[in-house]
């Protein structure tokens, strides 16, 4: 196979001997992949294992509404060599960076290539049986959009064990005696694991099963961006292991799980690794077009599609995500990405005979228990715009939104496809209810760095239904905070709540029971502004975000009850305010937990305080438990985590590994006790006075350390 896929092969099989522990793990049996064309499937036999190479059979368009559709592979290379053309110039395409040489005179300098890989098997151990707790009852779970389906993340609980990711290294912590025993703990991505490799992993997280977990991580290796997913057998806590690994070429989006079928979004840019030059003068820019267009000319299949390695049970497989005699492109042309929803039951093994592929971006994905929407901005090659262009271009840009049936049993199957004005903020802009997707928008982008009296920004609320291929609008209300964009939105149910800020903060009610004539019932004005928000209770809201003075300026984290009871008349009944001060919340919806029994809200929060006499600034981080309700908001406590210094670290070293060790990510409730997660532990707390009854502190890198430590 082509170069950039074989060093794959070799990552993956370093993945696999590296995920059982070192001390258990049977020796490496080291096996290469060699080149093989995937225009014929192929088998190969590569040291004692089968190594399979070929392309997806059933691979399909995602978007068949608008788009071409492709009887053969020649006519699907021919469609992408002639956007190509039409597009490459002396520094390659757009978007795609400098990856290759530079030219000087028309000669170019070549790279070596190291390829490497090692193999690793193991076997499960028996099972262990465990009682089942009820979901908000006796454990906590997820913060999620929407009931009933999962989304990803770094702690995952069934009220028995916690599985926790932190540094890379996932831990099994035992819960179902009350007290916390950690019993095993595998090292996949971590810093000390990944040194000397050619790729890394940054972004970690997962879906919990009966005895297997999902692991999913992003990250990036020498031909661009990466997806792994790993499979991990739970059935022997004390011996976790890797069974099955699959890393894709593509930037992991997100994912969703509806039972126990697991949805991924994957976005690919295989045109990036193609071997442009670039010129070293402007006198050599007709030559180092000429190049580029012969690498157009000269390419094949596999430079344009991306790819993926398999190691598991079976030995090593590789291939492309593509089946050319379903390959679709839209009729405008969108950029040369390709977008993939993988589908795997997290039951069984990870397969790839299930993946839906189109030439197409991917930016935001929402999804209810039976669709999956992917919103992405419509393609434009910002580098030929002058600053003007550029304005007037985004200003009037388009999302656009293709729906995928996720309820089959077949993998993702496409809808249809629909478009608004502007663009989302997150997942949290869109929402299915009978039948009909809401969206909220603004025509102004997030990074815009404008602001024009003449054009103000606003937002909209736009309703959209199927019909047939296509999600038309069947209804739209505007003028939401004309010169602000959107900060927050959350739909529930027939209602909409928007929020736009730019110095005050608008709190709009949306009435959407007739989704053909939504309107605008209510507003209300006060500084500041929610980044979330969160229903508590019966015409109760809760928001989070920052106050601000009658500038717009921020002034520190922020939390309101609000009450919106009467759609006409929001009214914020409670506030809550700390100086100085942030929340991992204001960005990620999933550091927040919501405690109905107990009506406690936990956030992560970091401050800043002064010492009135030295007048020196020190900086604080730590979750805060708060009490929620009509009632007001009352402050129950203050977590922080601490480094117990039981390894010979010093204060200097301490102190530099405060704000990325210490900081609480999550917090979960498991019977009586509050946990709470950072990447330097798992912190118990009772859950009536807030003392701390356990501490389990997670591995610290390139110090040495063999083993976890437990408090």
């Amino acid at each position: 196979m082509r170069r950039h896929v074989s060093w794959l092969v070799g990552l993956a099989l370093i993945v696999g001997a590296c995920a059982p522990d070192p001390a258990t793990a049977p020796p490496p049996d080291a096996s290469i992949v060699g080149t093989t064309d995937h225009r014929e499937p192929t088998v190969a036999t590569t040291g004692g294992s089968i190594a399979s190479t070929t392309v997806l059979d059933n691979a399909v368009g995602l978007f068949a509404s608008a788009l071409v559709e492709f009887d053969s592979c020649d006519a699907f290379l021919g469609h992408v060599k002639a956007e190509a053309m039409e597009r490459v110039g002396p520094y390659g395409l757009p978007g795609a960076g400098y990856f290759g040489p530079e030219l000087w005179n028309g000669e170019i300098l070549e790279e070596a290539m190291v390829e490497e890989a090692a193999a690793d098997a193991s076997t499960p151990a028996t099972a262990v049986s465990s009682p089942a707790p009820q979901a908000g009852v006796d454990y906590s779970t997820t913060n999620v959009q929407e009931i009933g389906v999962d989304e990803p993340d770094i702690v995952k609980t069934d009220g028995n064990r916690i599985l926790a990711l932190a540094q890379g290294i996932l831990y099994y912590v035992d819960v179902s005696s009350g007290r916390p025993d950690l019993l095993g703990w595998l090292d996949l991505w971590s810093w000390d694991s990944r040194q000397g490799k050619d790729a890394e992993f940054w972004r970690h997280e997962m879906f919990l099963g009966a005895d297997s977990a999902l692991l999913i991580a992003g990250g990036r290796g020498p031909d661009g961006d990466l997806t792994q997913v790993v499979q991990v057998d739970l059935s022997d806590p004390e011996n976790l292991v890797a069974t099955v690994t699959l890393t894709v070429e593509g930037r992991y989006v997100s994912a969703r799980l509806v039972g126990e079928r697991a949805s991924l979004v994957i976005s690919s840019r295989p045109h990036e690794r193609l071997p442009w030059v670039y010129p070293g003068s402007s006198s050599a820019e007709p030559r180092a077009e000429l190049s580029n267009r012969m690498t157009i000319e000269e390419s094949t299949l596999e430079d344009w599609a991306p790819g993926y390695v398999r190691e598991g049970t079976g030995g090593v497989s590789e291939g492309l995500f593509l089946d050319c005699a379903s390959a679709f492109a839209p009729e405008e042309f969108s950029g040369f990405d390709f977008l993939s929803v993988l589908s795997l039951d997290i039951a069984g093994g990870i397969e790839i005979d299930a993946v839906s592929t189109v030439m197409s971006g991917g930016d935001t994905i929402y999804a209810s228990s039976t669709d999956l929407y992917v919103a992405t901005e419509r393609w434009v090659d910002w580098s030929v715009l002058d600053e003007e262009e550029a304005i007037s271009e985004a200003e009037t840009i388009r999302t656009y939104i293709h729906q995928f049936d996720i309820a089959g049993a077949d993998g993702a199957e496409y809808l249809a496809s629909g478009s608004v004005n502007g663009y989302l903020l997150n997942q949290f802009a869109m929402s299915e209810h009978d039948g009909h997707l809401r969206v909220a928008s603004t025509n102004e982008p997030p990074w815009g760095w404008w602001f024009d009296e003449n054009r103000p920004s606003v937002s909209r609320v736009d309703v959209l239904a199927r019909d047939g291929r296509q999600l038309r609008v069947v209804g739209s209300v505007g003028g939401l905070g004309e010169g602000e964009r959107i900060f927050a939105v959350r739909f529930i149910g027939e209602v909409g709540y928007v929020v736009t800020f730019r110095q005050t903060d608008p709190l709009y009610t949306i009435d959407l029971s007739d989704p053909e004539d939504p309107r605008v019932v209510g507003e209300l004005k006060i500084l500041g502004y929610s980044a979330y928000l969160h229903p508590i209770g019966e015409g109760l809201l809760l928001g989070i975000g920052q106050d601000a003075d009658e500038q717009g300026r921020t002034r520190g984290a922020q939390v309101s009850v609000f009450d919106v009871s009467d759609l006409a008349n929001p009214i914020r009944i409670h506030q809550f305010t700390l100086e100085d001060s942030f929340s991992e919340v204001e960005w990620d919806h999933r550091a927040f937990l919501y405690w109905a029994p107990e009506e406690i809200a936990v956030m992560p929060v970091s401050w800043w305080e002064q010492d009135v006499q030295s007048g020196s600034w020190d900086d604080r981080t730590g979750a805060f438990v708060l009490s929620v309700g009509a009632g007001g908001i009352r402050q129950r406590a203050t977590i922080e985590h601490e480094i117990k210094n039981a390894r010979g670290i010093s204060e200097e070293e301490l102190r530099y590994m405060y704000w990325w060790l210490l900081p609480i990510r999550r917090s979960l409730v498991v019977g009586d006790t509050l946990f709470t997660l950072s990447e330097g532990g798992l912190l118990g707390s009772d859950l009536g006075t807030f003392e701390p009854t356990s501490w389990i502190g997670f591995q610290i890198p390139d110090y040495g350390v063999p083993e976890p430590i437990t408090y």
